[in-house]
């Protein structure tokens, strides 16, 4: 498998070198801490270098998640009039809004009994439309958020299914593989869920605050490239007018 950059350089240092094709990255995070941004600014980047991006929402509708994401200053109309977004609004959805953009796809008849054909059949749908031979960058928002909408037993099962989808679509099908980032407020979930999706994911990284306000320490918890290092400090990580910053930290001795 080949290994591509996140577009973040100090980030590809943090992981041993970037991401393997087809691989997850897990982001944990509390309730106050702004590590959720880390994840669309990947995003952001591997759309620069030619990635379709793909949200799936669970927790907002479509204007408070405008809100939040223009605090980062992510764009979801401008990326999805280009044709370089989708978002797959589960939220939505379940309670039965509908948008005008086409760029925002919903089934109000998606339910627990049901979600996952619809939700793959959905999938297919965008990858017929809009991804086309491109590679999909996804960004769950949010694992936990999923997790309450489907019941978290019930989402660990749905979720064990779609590791077994992927892994046939890996063997059975000739198109660029994913990268799939998975945002989780660790505040919000059980030690159980949180062990699941680590388990799952080839990448996790964790944020934890600091006495400065705004500062956050990175720590990357697991990567599978033997040039990976973790640190035991961790990196510096903020957010400066709506841009991530990564710090590298201070060799002691």
């Amino acid at each position: 498998m080949g290994v591509l950059s996140t577009g973040i350089p100090m980030l590809d240092e943090a992981l041993g070198g970037g991401f393997l094709e087809d691989s997850n990255l897990l982001i944990i995070y509390t309730t106050y801490s702004r590590g959720w941004a880390l994840g669309f600014e990947i995003v952001r980047r591997r759309i620069g270098m030619g990635d379709f991006g793909v949200i799936l929402d669970s927790v907002l509708p479509i204007t408070p998640l405008r809100m939040e994401l223009g605090a980062i200053n992510f764009d979801i109309d401008e990326l999805g009039r280009k044709g370089d977004l989708v978002v797959m609004d589960m939220f939505s959805s379940f309670y039965s809004l509908r948008y005008p953009e086409d760029y925002i796809y919903t089934d109000p008849t998606i339910e627990k009994n049901t979600f996952l054909p619809k939700y793959n059949g959905l999938y297919r749908r965008i990858l017929t439309e809009r991804i086309g031979d491109r590679r999909p960058v996804g960004i769950d928002v949010t694992v936990d958020g999923m997790a309450f909408l489907l019941g978290e037993k019930n989402f660990i099962h749905v979720f064990q299914r779609l590791i077994a989808l992927k892994e046939r679509a890996r063997i059975s099908e000739k198109r660029k593989r994913p990268l799939n980032i998975f945002l989780l407020n660790r505040s919000r979930a059980s030690d159980e869920l949180v062990s699941w999706m680590a388990l799952y994911s080839q990448y996790v990284i964790e944020f934890q605050p600091t006495e400065n306000p705004g500062v956050e320490k990175m720590f990357v918890r697991s990567s599978p490239l033997p040039d990976f290092e973790p640190s035991v400090e961790g990196y510096t990580f903020r957010l400066v007018r709506g841009r991530v910053e990564i710090e590298k930290p201070e060799k002691s001795g």
